[in-house]
């Protein structure tokens, strides 16, 4: 003979399935790209020469953010959130960049590339960091 409380048990794991059938749907869950970054009015409203400056200064943020990456925690900065964020940073500022060149195009202006901007900019950081180093001086006394 079988328990009241066995049959509810039973029960409960047949009906399982049914509940979540409803759970499950035939479509694909579609994950939307980021949105780009965001031209405020007062890039829109910029000259030429503005717009390249900003570009110069996302340039080289997005450069340090690359050195930063690869050379590994920075002495002074919050080396517990910085793998989190500046990935996150980096991206955005990519976005930015992307942003600021298709606003030299639609305006008329002379458009930069950011990758080889970006390139040419972490080469200069690592020559400045390579130079900065201090250098071992063999001292004989002889």
């Amino acid at each position: 003979m079988r328990f009241p409380g066995t049959v509810l048990w039973m029960g409960r794991i047949w009906a399982l399935p049914l509940f979540l059938a409803g759970c499950v749907t035939d479509q694909p869950y579609m994950i939307e790209p980021p949105p780009p970054y965001m031209i405020l009015p007062v890039d829109e409203s910029m000259s030429c020469s503005a717009i390249a400056g900003s570009f110069r200064f996302s340039v080289r943020r997005a450069a340090r953010l690359e050195y930063w990456l690869a050379a590994g925690p920075l002495a002074g900065y919050d080396s517990d959130r910085f793998p989190l964020d500046a990935p996150k940073q980096l991206a955005d500022e990519r976005r930015r960049l992307d942003a600021l060149t298709d606003l030299q195009r639609i305006k008329g202006c002379t458009v930069i590339e950011p990758g080889p901007a970006v390139v040419e900019e972490r080469e200069r950081l690592e020559e400045s960091a390579r130079n900065s180093r201090p250098q071992s001086v063999l001292r004989s006394k002889g």
